[in-house]
C-alpha cells in the first residue's frame, strides 16, 4: 500500500460515516433522514473512498492513476457541494479536506514521475 496515495483515505471514510448518519437520521435531528439527496451524498462519498483504496492498493499506469484522481476529486468537489446544500456542515468540511488532500497526492505524484 502507497501510504501517500492513502492520505486521503481518512477524511473520506469520515464523510461516508457522516453521510450516513444523515441519511439514516438515528438521532432524529440531521432534517434529512432518508431523503434522495442524503442518499447520492452517501453515493458520493463512498465512491470517494473506493476510488482512494483502489489507488492506493494498486500501483497503476500514469494515466489511469491521473483519471482516478480527477474522478475523485470531481465526486468529491461534487458530495461537497451536497453536503451545503443538505445543511451537513460536517460532510462539506470532510469532503473539501479530501478534496485538498487528493490534489496534495496528485500534485506530488506528478512531480514524481516528471
Amino acid at each position: 500500500m502507497n501510504k501517500l496515495n492513502a492520505i486521503p483515505l481518512l477524511p473520506a471514510l469520515a464523510g461516508v460515516v457522516i453521510a450516513a448518519i444523515a441519511l439514516a437520521g438515528p438521532f432524529g435531528n440531521t432534517g434529512v433522514d432518508g431523503t434522495l439527496g442524503a442518499g447520492l451524498a452517501l453515493v458520493g462519498s463512498v465512491f470517494v473512498a473506493l476510488v482512494i483504496m483502489l489507488v492506493a492498493m494498486r500501483p497503476l499506469a500514469r494515466g489511469w492513476f491521473s483519471a482516478l484522481m480527477t474522478l475523485a476529486m470531481i465526486a468529491a468537489l461534487l458530495t461537497a457541494v451536497a453536503g451545503y446544500f443538505l445543511m451537513q456542515t460536517l460532510l462539506l468540511a470532510a469532503m473539501v479536506i479530501t478534496l485538498l488532500a487528493l490534489a496534495f497526492v496528485l500534485s506530488r505524484q506528478r512531480r514524481s514521475l516528471s
